[in-house]
């Protein structure tokens, strides 16, 4: 849940999440319902994302269920695995490390696409098949576009929703702004029956 709300509601890249650590997230004092983490992009360029208070109690609740303090700020990774896998590679990652080892981002996307998989099976929720099929075939990078395409048609300004992206082009971030006017042609479609 916590990994799905971060990507989600920042658009960062799975490599992005996986390497993101505590230190470098922090409640801005004059808007105390938004918080902002800077992350290590692509070009190994800084950046800064901004978090709404849900995402940052799913990360609290992910760091009790491992057993940590959120409050202190350490260089563990805001996303860990909560139970360490059997294999050579994951029992030396993990034993070695003092901070709280973060995923592979490999390892995260197999986590978060195997969670959309069990949800879309989950027979107690509501869904068409539709919906379960799409749901279940989905990755990580669909969080990435979906948060840039509704910021794109709430009127997030480009050069904004650019910087929060990471793109180096303006040109990249005007996708999500072709998508929804794709989607706003669609709709008007099914508005005027035409």
């Amino acid at each position: 849940r916590a990994a799905i709300l971060l990507i989600g509601h920042t658009g960062l890249r799975r490599e992005e999440a996986a390497t993101a650590t505590r230190r470098r997230l922090r409640k801005l004092p004059d808007h105390p319902a938004l918080w902002e983490l800077q992350v290590l992009g692509k070009r190994k360029k800084w950046r800064a994302v901004f978090l709404p208070e849900r995402v940052v109690e799913a990360l609290r609740s992910h760091w009790d269920d491992r057993g940590e303090e959120f409050e202190v700020i350490s260089d563990a990774h805001l996303l860990s695995p909560l139970v360490i896998p059997p294999e050579i590679h994951a029992l030396r990652k993990h034993a070695r490390s003092d901070a709280a080892a973060g995923f592979a981002p490999d390892s995260l996307y197999k986590v978060i696409t195997k969670s959309l998989r069990e949800i879309a099976e989950n027979p107690l929720l509501a869904m068409t098949d539709f919906e379960r099929e799409f749901l279940s075939s989905r990755g990580v990078h669909a969080f990435r576009h979906t948060f840039g395409t509704l910021a794109a048609a709430k009127g997030v300004p480009l050069d904004v929703l650019q910087r929060t992206l990471g793109h180096a082009s303006l040109q990249t971030t005007t996708i999500y702004v072709q998508a929804e006017r794709k989607r706003s042609i669609e709709e008007m479609s099914k508005f005027f029956n035409v």
